[in-house]
Formats: C-alpha cells, structure tokens, sequence
C-alpha cells in the first residue's frame, strides 16, 4: 500500500508539523553527514521517495 513505519533519529526536529508536506529520499547505504571520500554523504543508490502526511 505503499506506507512505511520506521523510527528515524533526528535531535533538531521539534514537531512533525515542520515535516508534513515534504518530501524524503531513501537510499540504498546510509550517510557518514560529509563529502569525504564519498560526494553527498555516499549514501548510495536511490531506493524509494515520498511525501511526508
């Protein structure tokens, strides 16, 4: 049905109303937050994107 339940780590976010609306992008590997060694975090391959509800 397309929906996803997940717990995501994030400190700096206070509410979910400063999410609903926006999009996300899942990808294949996860971020080390720097451009070193691999450009834009080498998260990897895109897998899935969506709109936050």
């Amino acid at each position: 049905d397309g929906k996803a339940n997940y717990p995501v780590l994030a400190p700096r976010l206070n509410s979910l109303k400063e999410i609903k609306g926006r999009s996300l992008m899942l990808h294949a590997g996860g971020d080390n937050h720097h451009d070193h060694p691999e450009p834009l975090g080498g998260g990897g391959a895109r897998m899935a994107c969506g709109i936050i509800q």
